[in-house]
């Protein structure tokens, strides 16, 4: 489960920072920092995960609480998208929302299996 903290938060951050930083690329019109959103979600879950390292229930509860925050932002902003004038797949700042909400969608529901299962084999 470390492993996957690890390459989820990578994940954001490294969409976060393209979305930031090679704006033009992916066809956006202006550079903004609402691109790095994924990222301030990466990174708390990157700690999470080195904390896990040390510490793994309390590491891995840091990251996947962040991870579920992403969860909720992503949908928050995809539903209102929606409700003002539809959802438009072809803008680059809907694609890294949706990115966002599931990378971050997977892992909440990777750990919470995670969690179960440790769970029951406790006890």
């Amino acid at each position: 489960m470390k492993n996957l903290a690890f390459l989820c938060s990578a994940l954001l951050i490294v969409t976060g920072l393209v979305g930031y930083f090679a704006w033009e690329a992916i066809g956006a019109t202006k550079q903004s920092v609402t691109a790095l959103i994924p990222a301030f979600v990466g990174i708390p879950m990157l700690i999470g995960a080195i904390i896990a390292l040390k510490k793994n229930m309390l590491g891995m509860h840091i990251a996947v609480t962040f991870s579920l925050l992403g969860v909720l932002a992503g949908l928050g902003k995809l539903i209102s998208d929606a409700a003002k004038s539809g959802l438009d797949f072809s803008k680059p700042s809907t694609q890294l929302v949706l990115l966002m909400t599931v990378i971050c969608l997977f892992f909440t529901v990777m750990a919470v299996r995670s969690f179960i299962a440790a769970r029951r084999a406790r006890g």
